[in-house]
């Protein structure tokens, strides 16, 4: 009986739990929202760092963004790229795997600095595209 209570103790406590880790703030909603816009660019030979500004530059209402040097990625890369018509977070997984790297959004309800805003870092845990790996929501 006193193995059955702990047992049902822990299934809640795990599953109240993964409620609050699914849970993503309204200003990251806001931000994947936005990441949907469909810009047309076009990059031959160009900084990373400036392949970034241009891409969010495009965008009606661009997220804060922050380019995680760092975890490895260099802003001096070259970068060569062509898009039309494609929503950002697309343009950003493509420049991103030319990069070898990653892009999360961050949600962060209790640092209104951070929360929403986009980092492109690499991760040795994995391909990150829009969540940080292993917290890509169940589909």
């Amino acid at each position: 009986m006193r193995n059955l209570k702990l047992a049902v103790i822990v299934t809640i406590g795990l599953g109240l739990a993964g409620m609050a880790l699914a849970k993503e703030s309204n200003a990251a909603k806001t931000t994947r929202k936005k990441l949907q816009q469909k810009i047309t660019v076009e990059f031959k030979e160009e900084r990373a760092a400036d392949v970034f500004m241009q891409i969010f530059g495009e965008m009606d209402k661009a997220p804060k963004y922050k380019i995680d040097n760092a975890s490895g990625v260099s802003n001096n890369t070259k970068v060569t790229y062509k898009a039309k018509d494609k929503a950002v977070e697309q343009i950003l997984s493509d420049v991103c795997d030319k990069l070898d790297c990653g892009w999360i959004v961050i949600s962060n309800e209790s640092n209104n600095k951070v929360d929403g805003s986009v980092v492109i870092r690499k991760s040795t845990k994995g391909k990150e595209r829009g969540y940080e790996a292993g917290k890509e929501p169940k589909k």
